[in-house]
């Protein structure tokens, strides 16, 4: 019997920061009409850092209510996979971080990156584990804290993306119908047009990076604007054919919601009606891998998804790589309110969660205390006690994992060898180029 990958829950969270235009005009050479006629974009949301808003405290909140409005308890989740291009860290993964938090004790976890097409990625493989029996229940999530990697002084960049994070739960079930097609692409010839160039092996960060502001977000949006047209409404196309339908028969198009110019252009492409398309990125601007499950959320909750429903949901992002998903829907709508006690439940379920990875943190410190039974902890490489940690250049870990920033690691590669990536703004045709480091003699 053929399984199908069903979304039978839905999450979002959006943080209380608002950020307008006329907000970012005091900081930048812009306005507010200059960006909302070339993006569409009113304002945005950023992370809170003073009340410790993350990618993982968002994908959090979100996946929660996913789980609630699915009715899932998060142990009999299989797989975490969170799609973000602003981790908590390079690693651990931010999807261990949420499996910990809602206590799904019996999945595996792991993030995803392909930028602001990731979700419609991790949406892909989430669906193939559930088809290939490999999983009966996926969580899958956008989550993005973009705002901590956008230079305040580009005003290329900065006025574009937003913060936020959206959940789906996908669940087996023998009734056709779900996911129908998905379609992905990738163009690695562009991936110097949409980046973020240091950080990574291939520089790591220097004084070279910090001084060169290396480490925040370039864009060539000419490049990027040329690209987003192209594909948007082509691979659109192409996820309706390999599921059997024409453009017509669709009920709802969820864009990536980065630039209402590219979404009109995919909307002239497909010849849909634009009361099919659903647009929210003036209030939230680009929040990247969480734009879709966001705006899924707000259709949903606007009452424009009905059961049996024919969704495209299509991004593009960096890499260069775009792909689109064909969804069936096949929850019952509108959804029955859930009663006190099932929220009370739901509550404790959380907290024991947060009880456990607790006590599992205590355990471990206790286990470190103690001597093995000839005196040593065999196969445990300790390091030197008389040496701290900001004397080897690395600067010890906070105690929810994050580092400040230092420059002790060494470039692999020669400062002169590493150049920015081009930036330009969200207009077509309208570009700013940035010159390459000069050689230091």
């Amino acid at each position: 019997m053929a399984t199908y990958a069903h979304v039978v829950g839905w999450g979002k969270y959006i943080p209380e920061k608002v950020v307008t235009n006329h907000d970012l005009a005091k900081i930048l050479d812009t306005s507010h009409d200059w960006i909302e006629s070339r993006t569409g974009i009113l304002e945005r949301r950023h992370a809170d850092r003073e009340k410790n808003e993350t990618t993982a405290s968002m994908a959090i909140a979100a996946a929660r209510l996913a789980l609630d409005r699915a009715r899932i308890v998060p142990t009999a989740v299989d797989m975490v996979i969170v799609a973000t291009l602003s981790p908590e860290h390079i690693f651990p993964s931010t999807a261990s971080l949420v499996q910990d938090a809602i206590g799904a004790t019996h999945a595996g976890a792991f993030d995803l990156s392909a930028a602001c097409s990731g979700f419609v990625y991790a949406f892909s493989v989430g669906s193939a584990m559930i088809e290939s029996g490999a999983a009966k229940v996926v969580l899958v999530i956008g989550a993005e804290n973009v705002s901590a990697f956008l230079d305040e002084k580009d005003r290329s960049v900065y006025p574009l993306f937003g913060d936020g994070a959206g959940a789906l739960v996908l669940q087996a079930h023998n009734v056709p119908g779900g996911v129908l097609s998905t379609v992905l692409g990738s163009d690695g010839s562009g991936a110097e047009h949409l980046g973020i160039p240091a950080g990574g092996s291939k520089f790591p960060t220097s004084q070279h990076t910090l001084d060169n502001r290396l480490h925040y977000m370039q864009m060539n949006g000419r490049e990027v604007y040329r690209f987003a047209t192209r594909v948007m409404g082509r691979v659109s196309k192409q996820a309706c054919e390999k599921a059997g339908l024409e453009i017509s028969e669709i009920d709802l198009f969820i864009p990536h919601q980065a630039n209402i110019r590219i979404i009109q252009s995919a909307t002239k492409y497909l010849k849909i009606d634009e009361d099919k398309v659903f647009v929210n990125l003036q209030k939230y601007g680009n929040t990247s891998a969480a734009s879709i499950p966001i705006a899924l959320c707000e259709a949903i909750e606007q009452g424009r998804v009905k059961t049996h429903d024919k969704i495209v949901m299509v991004g593009f992002g960096g890499g260069l790589s775009w792909g689109a998903t064909v969804v069936e829907w096949g929850v019952p709508m509108p959804l029955k309110p859930r009663s006190w006690l099932y929220r009370s439940m739901r509550w404790f379920v959380y907290r024991w969660a947060e009880l456990r990875s607790e006590s599992l943190r205590v355990s471990r410190k206790i286990e470190n205390m103690l001597p093995e039974r000839d005196g040593t902890k065999e196969g445990v490489l300790e390091p030197d006690d008389d040496v701290k940690p900001e004397e080897n250049g690395r600067p010890p870990m906070s105690k929810n994992g994050s580092s400040s920033n230092g420059n002790g690691h060494k470039p692999n590669q020669k400062d002169s060898d590493i150049a920015k990536l081009p930036s330009a703004t969200a207009e077509e045709g309208e570009v700013e180029k940035v010159k390459k480091p000069s050689k230091e003699k």
